[in-house]
């Protein structure tokens, strides 16, 4: 099974049949090829969880009657949509979460996401998620779980991940986080034997590898765009003018922040010596043109 940036992931029939066992035990054979499907075109790997189906207990009317229908989801985290918005590399960050409360209630959150034109930072879409909506109650009506003891940054969740399914459509559509599903009703689809039970945490970190893997290949497409840009560069001015534009009024430590420490120091690092390097040629060629004029006085 392959997981390039740029290549899709090619299943063998073993992995197809472990897929079948494990992950999506109650699919039929039309689900588990849109499941497959929804992997192969988002890049996320179901052997390690980046991606997984839920089977939900779905009321329909048939024969006007209420009939109660297992119907699948193709759900991952709010993580797999942040690598896949990386991955796209047009994406250009968020704003923070908006929160609208009254009566010291939580209503609603809203978060803008960002992605370049070009070297054009624009605000592609907002999301916007209420509360009332998404929130995982009991049957009084109250929050529970993680809604109970964080309820903004669940929100939150869910407000960027309906920002960026609108943002990036093509890559993202038909794909829901765990958060945004949390209240629907479901049946538990656990593995039936040890496969991912035992050893859990050894399943775990291959899931955190392989989104550390991801993040880092888009983080170095990222660095190399930089440097190609940064080269074509004439002037210590150009490079403001080009960082201003391209950040519109964030700082580049602001930006940087959002790489891994390894790397937002080597995109400083290029940026700072670029800068040096043509101060240096600024100068030399002060120093030049000083002497020409000195000469021409003299003689």
């Amino acid at each position: 099974m392959k997981n390039e940036t740029n290549e899709l992931i090619q299943f063998k029939k073993e992995q197809i049949d472990l897929i079948k066992q494990q992950i999506a035990p109650e699919a039929t054979d039309d689900e588990l090829k849109l499941f497959l499907y929804q992997a192969q075109r988002t890049g996320l790997d179901p052997l390690t969880r980046q991606i997984y189906c839920i089977h939900r207990n779905v009321k329909t009317i048939e024969y006007n009657k209420d009939v109660w229908k297992k119907k699948m989801s193709i759900q991952t985290s709010i993580d797999g949509f942040r690598v896949i918005a990386e991955r796209s590399g047009q994406y250009a960050g968020q704003d923070e979460p908006i929160y609208t409360e009254e009566n010291n209630k939580l209503i609603s959150c809203k978060i803008t996401v960002y992605k370049f034109r070009g070297d054009v930072r624009y605000p592609a879409s907002v999301g916007v998620a209420y509360f009332s909506e998404y929130a995982q109650t009991d049957k009084n009506n109250e929050p529970v779980a993680m809604w109970k003891k964080m309820p903004h940054i669940m929100l939150a969740k869910v407000a960027e991940a309906l920002a960026l399914r609108k943002a990036f459509p093509q890559d993202l559509s038909g794909l829901y986080t765990s958060d945004e599903m949390a209240d629907a009703p479901v049946k538990d689809v656990s593995p039936t034997n040890n496969f991912f039970k035992e050893p859990e945490e050894q399943m775990k970190n291959l899931s955190n590898i392989a989104n550390e893997e991801l993040k880092a290949s888009a983080e170095e497409q990222k660095l190399k765009k930089l440097k190609d840009a940064l080269s074509k560069m004439q002037s210590i001015q150009e490079i403001d003018d080009y960082l201003a534009k391209k950040f519109q009024g964030k700082s580049r430590r602001e930006l940087l922040s959002l790489m891994s420490e390894e790397n937002a120091k080597k995109a400083m690092e290029m940026i700072d010596f670029t800068r040096k390097d043509l101060w240096i040629d600024q100068e030399e060629n002060e120093i030049e043109v000083g002497t020409e004029i000195e000469g021409g006085i003299n003689d």
